[in-house]
């Protein structure tokens, strides 16, 4: 047995899950070990798409939906949709018979409504609203994206028929609606819990229409989810889903090698010699909608420089970082688009390969350069910490002094909103949420999104904003399309961000399980899985 094996192996002895329990899950269900735990069980309110995964389209539908193969958009709650010609009215015609979940803590009267979409909707858009209070009005997404900013009115026309009315022409509409953050809640569930006073449970004890049902948790280990019998789409094959809290990679690989896990998020690229070893395992291998790049703080010295941005820049070994983190299992990334994207620049080039290289000012060598890194690894890098290891080196070995500093995601959140993210390098990334461009450039790139939290790099450029809004705003695809070229080539020549790598996203799993549906846009569909 080679090392990596036998230290996986060792593993098992801190392993709690008990195997009654998991033998009872393996007759009804599956066992799916990811590395994320959601904080609430409302997306809405969410901010990690790997959390995210573990909820959304498990729980909840929404008004209309993604097809994961082809990525067009197809009806969810909406059976159809009528869009105005001058592109400001949205009217959705709801399906008619869907029902939301019975569980010990709610039994609902009837099936889903107008007044359950009106719900969801006005506690992101309603300041007044009890619900939009209760959470303070942080709903991350929908926030960053300008969303309620761009709402005149919603209206329910009819119990089976709602109508957004938009400000101005918006070309994302329907791709934030598809989105995984934008579900559909119970809003009789919601006057249930205000009558008992307990209305934040909403968020916490989730009623939603999808294809599971929660059951129970025990809080940062398992999460467990039951057959909805009634779903609109057919009640799915397996009775159970249970998803297996485990943040260390070599855990979940020792989880799966003993069969308590069936499917294991995310293994990492030195695991696959050993998965690949394994007759009854498979790894599912696809191009991801994401990008880890470097962050420079564009307000404050010595990032505050375009020309000692470029200067770094070109230090940066990519194909070094390639080899080492990813074992292969990434590309390096020429811009920040992924090339499965439809705004993809093709004749996308990095700075240094531009010769825009400044000559090196000494000045920016005289003071230690704050690095920040997030200390859990993401689908967009598996080893945060490897990875900031490798840039230091190529920053020392120049004559930069770099201190790199480990942090957790939700203490740099609140560094960033509180407007006190004092690094000078952040070493981040982003999945994107949907296939539309502006998705991934307003929430990472727009003025709003600094404030937001999502702006790591804190440039704000004015001839970016007009390119997004005017993109946002033509219903031809050739004139968007124009607008997201020039915005890459601005940002190729600005260096706010380097671009490093697009992971591939990988899962492995049990061979006796089929019909699972990989998500490009994060996470796994159970609704058809079953056992062979």
């Amino acid at each position: 047995m080679n090392a990596f094996l036998y230290g996986t192996m060792m593993c098992l002895s801190l392993l709690l899950v008990g195997c009654e329990q998991q033998q009872d899950v393996k007759k009804l269900g599956l066992v799916y070990c990811t590395e994320t735990a959601p904080r609430t069980f409302n997306p809405q309110l969410e901010s990690s798409i790997n959390a995210i995964a573990v909820t959304s389209r498990h729980l909840y539908d929404r008004l209309v939906e993604i097809n994961p193969i082809t990525q067009q958009l197809i009806g969810g709650v909406a059976s159809s949709w009528q869009i105005s010609e001058d592109g400001l009215h949205y009217r959705f015609d709801l399906r008619q018979g869907i029902h939301f979940h019975q569980t010990k803590y709610f039994s609902p009267s009837r099936t889903l409504n107008a007044d359950d979409v009106m719900l969801s909707f006005q506690r992101i858009l309603d300041s007044d609203h009890p619900l939009y209070k209760l959470v303070h009005g942080d709903y991350p997404f929908f926030n960053n994206i300008g969303f309620a900013n761009n709402i005149r009115q919603l209206h329910k026309l009819s119990q089976s028929t709602v109508e957004f009315v938009l400000k101005k022409p918006d070309a994302a509409f329907l791709a934030s609606l598809a989105s995984d953050y934008a579900v559909i809640l119970s809003a009789e569930y919601a006057d249930h819990l205000r009558q008992q006073n307990q209305l934040a449970l909403i968020d916490q004890q989730p009623i939603g229409s999808g294809p599971f049902y929660f059951a129970n948790q025990r809080k940062d280990h398992f999460i467990r989810y039951y057959r909805h019998w009634r779903h609109w789409r057919g009640a799915p094959p397996m009775q159970q889903l249970v998803f297996d809290i485990t943040p260390s990679s070599s855990v979940r690989l020792a989880k799966l090698l003993t069969g308590q896990c069936d499917i294991m998020a995310q293994p990492a690229a030195n695991q696959l010699q050993v998965l690949k070893q394994r007759d009854d395992l498979l790894v599912s291998v696809q191009a991801g909608l994401n990008v880890s790049y470097l962050a420079f703080n564009t307000q404050k010295p010595p990032f505050a420089d375009v020309r000692i941005r470029r200067e770094v820049a070109g230090l940066i070994d990519k194909q070094r970082i390639v080899d080492s983190v990813y074992l292969n299992t990434a590309e390096i990334a020429h811009g920040l688009l992924s090339p499965s994207s439809w705004a993809y620049r093709r004749e996308a080039h990095s700075p240094a390969q531009n010769n825009l290289v400044y000559p090196y000012v000494e000045k920016a060598k005289q003071t230690a350069i704050e690095f920040w890194v997030l200390n859990q690894a993401k689908s967009y890098n598996p080893q945060p910490r490897k990875t900031a290891e490798l840039i230091r080196n190529d920053l020392i070995s120049d004559g930069y002094q770099v201190n790199v500093r480990l942090i957790d995601w939700q203490v740099l959140r609140r560094h960033l909103l509180a407007g006190q993210a004092n690094y000078d390098l952040l070493l981040v990334g982003w999945s994107s949420d949907n296939s539309d461009p502006d998705d991934f450039f307003r929430q990472q790139f727009s003025c709003d999104a600094i404030e937001q939290g999502y702006n790591y790099s804190r440039w704000c450029n004015g001839q970016i904003e007009s390119l997004i809004e005017d993109a946002i705003r033509s219903p031809r695809l050739i004139n968007r399309l124009k607008n997201y070229y020039k915005i890459q080539e601005i940002i190729e020549q600005d260096v706010p961000v380097l671009p490093l790598t697009h992971a591939l996203k990988m899962y492995s799993y049990s061979d006796t399980l089929g019909g699972i549906t990989w998500n490009p846009y994060g996470g796994v569909s159970f609704n058809n899985a079953y056992r062979k």
